[in-house]
């Protein structure tokens, strides 16, 4: 497996929401490493860590919605040069 990093800036109503907590949890639950955090401008950073059938996997559940609550209006993804992460966390 070849792994690298790929941030998904992800716009909306995305604050207040739980975002963080239960991206956290999916994220776990489906093997998938990096963080989440919010961003001052009202937006979420999402980092992946993983092959790119992670990073899509994640791509598509962004796409279907995210988590509840959260309602996505867009989202933009860039590559994103890290050393290896070993699992998944809430930053602030």
């Amino acid at each position: 497996m070849t792994a690298s990093g790929r941030n998904f800036y992800i716009y909306g109503r995305v604050q207040g929401v739980g975002f963080r907590y239960q991206t956290y949890h999916w994220a776990n639950q489906n093997g998938i490493k990096g963080f989440v955090c919010n961003r001052d401008d009202g937006s979420v950073r999402l980092a992946i860590y993983g092959s790119e059938q992670d990073i899509e996997f994640v791509d598509e559940w962004l796409k279907a919605g995210g988590p509840p609550g959260a309602n996505i209006d867009h989202f933009f993804t860039e590559s994103w040069q890290t050393e290896p992460i070993a699992d998944f966390s809430v930053r602030y």
